[in-house]
């Protein structure tokens, strides 16, 4: 029987940009990639999505990633985590906001979202890969209620208790990440004992540079 991999998406993000790509991770499994607004729509239930209880491995990135962990309770005994710039608290000291102006930023998405997508642009401009204006231009096509939705849901929660871990649960973070500084992911460690935790030297926030 196939293999079943589930990716789960970072804020305003369609990971089927790097499709082609991140499919080579399992070339014979099948894979389903959540759309954002999907995913945002179920956030205190993401594992009432189709397809994701039945995945034998779902990766999530960063928003995905957050969403996976704040849902660790339904998730399948054996089922594998892969976990991409994940965070503790989108809102802690190492972070670029705080609840009071993400929270603002959120409600933003509803007169100018085109603002609110740049000041998210401002952190990865400088990432080495050439994918920023493609991100742009997918967070561009979503609705400004998911977007403040999944904003909102950053803003009012975090991890603050440990996780249960149930299955083979792996943590990959970049070095040179702008939109979710390592200091922010190693805050998780607490809360995940036994979890390896594994740096990419010469990667930033994305997906194909933090997998292979």
């Amino acid at each position: 029987m196939n293999e079943k991999w589930t990716w789960l998406p970072d804020f305003a993000s369609d990971m089927g940009i790097w499709e082609d790509d991140l499919v080579g991770i399992a070339p014979d499994a099948e894979h389903l990639f959540v759309t954002y607004e999907k995913m945002v729509s179920v956030l205190d239930d993401v594992y009432g999505l189709p397809g994701i209880a039945e995945a034998s491995t779902v990766v999530g990135w960063g928003l995905g990633a957050f969403v996976l962990l704040k849902n660790a309770h339904n998730r399948p005994k054996n089922q594998k985590w892969i976990l991409l710039s994940p965070y503790a608290d989108y809102c802690s000291d190492h972070s670029e906001w705080n609840n009071e102006n993400l929270s603002f930023i959120a409600h933003q998405t509803k007169t100018a979202v085109d603002a609110t997508l740049n000041a998210f642009y401002e952190l990865i401009e400088n990432e080495f890969g050439e994918w920023q204006d493609d991100w742009m231009k997918a967070a561009k096509a979503i609705n400004p209620e998911a977007l403040y939705k999944g904003l909102s849901y950053i803003a009012k929660n975090r991890i603050d208790a440990p996780v249960p871990i149930t299955a083979e649960t792996q943590v990959l973070y970049g070095r040179m990440d702008g939109a979710v500084p390592p200091a922010m992911t190693l805050e998780l460690k607490e809360f995940m004992p036994g979890v390896e935790f594994k740096e990419r030297p010469k990667a930033g926030h994305w997906p194909p540079l933090l997998l292979f």
